[in-house]
This record gives C-alpha cells, sequence and structure tokens, in this order.
C-alpha cells in the first residue's frame, strides 16, 4: 500500500497521525521479528507503538531514502508532516531510519523510488 497526495500540501502541514496501541518498547522488540509486516514506530526506550491496524493511515506512507515527509513528536502523538510543499498526484514517503536499514533493507539493498532510479541508471550505462 502506498500513500498519494489527493491535493496539494502546503509546507509545514501535517498529514497524518501515526496510530495505534502503545505498547512497551521491550515487547516490541520482543514481536516485531516474528512479524511479516513491520509497523512498529518507537517512540523512546520505553514506548513503540504498534501501527499494525488497518485504520492506521499513516501505515502506508513508504520509506524513502529522499522523503517528502518526516515523523514528528507533537504533544505525545507521532505526527506526519511537510517540511516542503508537495504536489498532488505526489506519493508521500519518510526515511525510516538507519537502524530499520540495518534490520530490513541492507540485505537486499533499498528499492525506494530514488535508490531503484540509481540502480536502473547505473545498469543502462555498463
Amino acid at each position: 500500500m502506498d500513500l498519494f497526495a489527493i491535493a496539494p500540501i502546503v509546507k509545514h502541514s501535517v498529514i497524518v497521525e501515526y496510530c495505534g496501541r502503545r505498547i512497551p518498547t521491550r515487547r516490541a522488540q520482543e514481536i516485531e521479528p516474528r512479524r511479516a509486516n513491520k509497523y512498529m514506530f518507537e517512540l523512546d526506550s520505553r514506548c513503540t507503538i504498534d501501527g499494525s491496524a488497518r485504520r492506521n493511515l499513516a501505515r502506508c506512507v513508504n520509506h524513502s531514502c529522499e522523503p517528502n515527509a518526516e515523523a514528528k513528536l507533537v504533544c505525545g502523538s507521532m505526527m506526519y508532516r511537510v517540511p516542503a510543499p508537495i504536489a498532488a498526484g505526489d506519493e508521500i514517503t519518510i526515511d525510516y531510519g538507519e537502524e530499520y536499514y540495518d534490520l530490513y533493507l541492507a540485505a537486499g539493498g533499498c528499492r525506494c523510488t530514488p535508490c531503484a532510479a540509481r540502480d536502473n541508471s547505473l545498469t543502462s550505462r555498463e
């Protein structure tokens, strides 16, 4: 699943809240390796949001090494906001971070749109 802007989004807008059950981070670290889908969002060393529920629209925001949105903790809630305008039709992406990359992406390489475009560009030059 992907999340796309259906209308232009202005700079600094909050787009969506990362929703879900709050669980102890220690418990999340036990659960996460057994799941096929990775929807845990660690707030701090004590608390993690389990965003696996389908009502969590923010779980549709994919990783990008060149994201157009960012996650910000606002009054105890994790909000996705845009640091620069987003055009209608653009996919909304965030950088999942180094730890996620090391755990889930490094072995097969990143397949986000910018990385895939770079890989295709290198392959076509060979």
